[in-house]
């Protein structure tokens, strides 16, 4: 990402970022989730990769919800998304920024828990010190959690200056988010479809092609965002835009 945001500043002459003003955090939270699938999995006897991915993906939707019993893991997942925003703040304090400019980049149902935890935090103004700007989704069944409320009731998305939504038809997690209902309209800047035939080296777009042909692919296209350099190159001209 950083060599993709200095090749697109270089073109439009902007300066490069140092390594104080490009700060990178990672929020990890599959390990609350994982262990019970892993016994599910075997308990199950789990063959198979559409088992295996909807135990994976299905999975964790259904495991990330409020209870009011312990184990709560939305409280758990939350606690550790907010967690990596106070150390964003902090090191921004530290390089004197008060109110350091935030990209959200998130996959899957990191992109619902994300979008929870922004929610949460500018209804009760507790940002950290810093300003969510971007909001850059891949992948992303957010559209699916409008069938709990009923689409029409499902009408307060965030708000970041910003909202980037990639997916691929082929996808069976992704959904498109402007077309929801007006509120996400309004929120959400792009939705960008991805063709399977681009994004890489010849060699593997044909590959890709392929492969999205086959109901297996459908499983692993899921995945394909993170190494897809219209994605990337995208997400490195949002950064340079104010």
């Amino acid at each position: 990402m950083r060599k993709a945001y200095e090749k697109e500043a270089q073109k439009i002459n902007a300066p490069r970022p140092t390594e104080l003003n490009f700060v990178w955090e990672d929020t990890y939270w599959a390990d609350i989730t994982q262990p019970e699938k892993q016994i599910m999995r075997n308990k199950a006897g789990v063959i198979g990769p559409m088992r295996r991915f909807a135990i994976g993906s299905i999975g964790d939707l259904i495991a990330y919800t409020k209870l009011s019993y312990p184990e709560n893991k939305y409280e758990m997942i939350q606690k550790r998304f907010k967690d990596t925003l106070t150390k964003l703040g902090q090191r921004a304090c530290e390089n004197g920024d008060t109110e350091a400019s935030l990209t959200v980049i998130a996959h899957s149902l990191g992109t619902v828990i994300s979008s929870d935890g922004i929610y949460d935090i500018c209804n009760n103004k507790s940002s950290p010190g810093i300003t969510v700007d971007r909001f850059i989704s891949m992948g992303s069944p957010i559209a699916l959690y409008g069938l709990r409320y009923g689409l029409d009731n499902f009408m307060q998305p965030i708000h970041p200056k910003m909202w980037i939504n990639f997916w691929y038809p082929q996808d069976p997690i992704a959904f498109p988010l402007k077309s929801l209902n007006q509120a996400y309209s309004e929120a959400v800047t792009e939705d960008i479809c991805l063709s399977p035939h681009g994004g890489g080296n010849p060699v593997n777009s044909l590959i890709r092609g392929l492969a999205a042909r086959l109901p297996r692919g459908s499983v692993s296209c899921h995945s394909w965002y993170f190494s897809d350099k219209r994605v990337i190159k995208r997400i490195a001209e949002s950064l340079i835009q104010p």
